[in-house]
């Protein structure tokens, strides 16, 4: 009985849809999106029909095979202009038929279908990389979002100290207010501003809930909004590390392919040679002068070489080392702008990392004046709007450190995007 029930169990667990877990993590939800988005499968897709072109060009190598028939009638026939005495000579009839079967193989093509495959192999690490490309600008949709969700749910946690804080200090009001100690005032003022603290709790609650739809879409399932975000504790690649960035590496790809292209050109000035064969039936066959249905051969090598083609090979290469030095170009300026970024993401993180230790002194001065007016408040010798006033401003340093925090991370996981460097 205890093993159904089990077994049961199991089998109703198992039909519920997937959930994330209590907690997220940045580099989960990277991860997570990555393989949700619709562009990950694509590599497969790209490298699936590469393979069929790869098979095509294998086949330049297999005999070819035509089946071709012609009927025609000429205007005038070959006639010899001999005449011989007691000899009849037979004239060509006017119209023609033939079905012949053509069969052709290649012997040697200089090249050119080795060059072709070494192309689409290029072309296909081209087409890929510019997935890779696209798959990384998800990441930075991932970090804004994450991101905005996380300074939300900890300015939720922020407030929520506060209202309880508020709501603890109105009872105490409350009761001095019994005993004569204070005035309704005071009451009054705490409770407008629990109402102020409950309308900004429920903006920052539906702001939440519109952030944590968004990430649900990108993740392919449904993230709770109890769900807790946990700050990314990152680290950042030294400088001398080279850049990693998919651009860089699509534009290495690129230039790989023009090579590929240039390499192709050369081949097809190659001369090709070809082993053929026909057979056919029709009238007349290989002999002009029969008038005769009959059946035909042919064996023989065939040679194919354009050595000249007016420059246009030449302008071909001419027009791929131009491409090459505009890619050269485009590296230069990517690398320079990644070098600009960097320093200005470094910049961030040293300001962030400076404002958290001021943060921390702030916090320790505001929370001695907080207990100071709060025990005030408490005796009746200051008002709850002197009292509230030292709690907001409380209140807003520690919001501003966990905003610096959070600011920290971002600028961190802009540092380790701009560079390409995730360690």
């Amino acid at each position: 009985m205890k093993t159904q029930i089990i077994i049961l169990t199991i089998a109703f667990y198992g039909l519920l849809p997937a959930q994330t877990p209590d907690t997220l993590t940045l580099d989960f939800c990277q991860r997570k999106a990555r393989e949700n988005y619709p562009l990950n499968h694509q590599s497969d897709l790209l490298q699936s029909a590469a393979d069929l072109k790869m098979r095509n060009l294998t086949t330049n190598w297999y005999p070819q095979l035509a089946i071709n028939g012609q009927s025609t009638y000429q205007s005038d026939v070959t006639t010899l202009p001999l005449k011989i005495p007691g000899i009849t000579i037979p004239e060509m009839d006017p119209a023609a038929y033939k079905v012949t079967l053509d069969i052709s193989s290649t012997l040697y093509d200089g090249g050119l279908t080795r060059r072709q495959k070494l192309l689409e192999n290029a072309s296909l690490r081209v087409d890929k990389q510019n997935v890779e490309v696209e798959l990384y600008k998800l990441r930075e949709r991932i970090d804004r979002v994450y991101f905005n969700a996380l300074l939300l749910q900890e300015n939720e946690k922020l407030l929520d100290i506060m209202h309880t804080e508020i709501a603890a200090r109105l009872e105490v009001v409350k009761s001095g207010i019994r005993n004569g100690v204070t005035l309704q005032s005071n009451a009054d003022v705490l409770s407008a501003e629990l109402i102020k603290l409950e309308q900004q709790l429920l903006e920052i609650t539906l702001s939440k809930q519109a952030a944590f739809e968004m990430l649900s879409e990108h993740l392919g399932q449904s993230v709770a909004a109890t769900t807790v975000l946990c700050v990314p504790v990152l680290s950042i690649a030294s400088e001398a590390l080279p850049f990693i960035r998919p651009e860089l590496k699509l534009m290495a790809f690129q230039t790989q392919k023009l090579g590929a292209s240039r390499a192709l050109l050369s081949a097809k000035l190659m001369p090709r040679v070809a082993v053929f064969g026909q057979m056919g039936y029709g009238r007349p066959g290989l002999n002009m002068f029969s008038n005769d249905f009959g059946d035909f051969y042919m064996l023989g090598l065939r040679l194919n070489w354009t050595p000249w083609n007016w420059h246009q090979t030449r302008n071909d290469r001419q027009w791929i080392d131009l491409q090459k030095s505009i890619i050269q170009t485009q590296k230069a300026a990517l690398d320079q702008n990644i070098r600009i970024l960097l320093k200005k993401d470094l910049a961030e993180i040293n300001k962030y990392e400076t404002l958290i230790l001021k943060d921390d002194e702030i916090i320790v001065l505001r929370v001695r004046i907080t207990r100071t007016f709060s025990a005030q408040l408490e005796n009746g010798i200051v008002t709850a709007t002197d009292y509230l006033a030292e709690l907001n401003a409380e209140t807003q340093a520690r919001l501003n450190k966990q905003l610096h925090i959070i600011q920290l991370a971002k600028a961190k996981a802009n540092h380790q995007f701009d560079s390409g460097n995730m360690e």
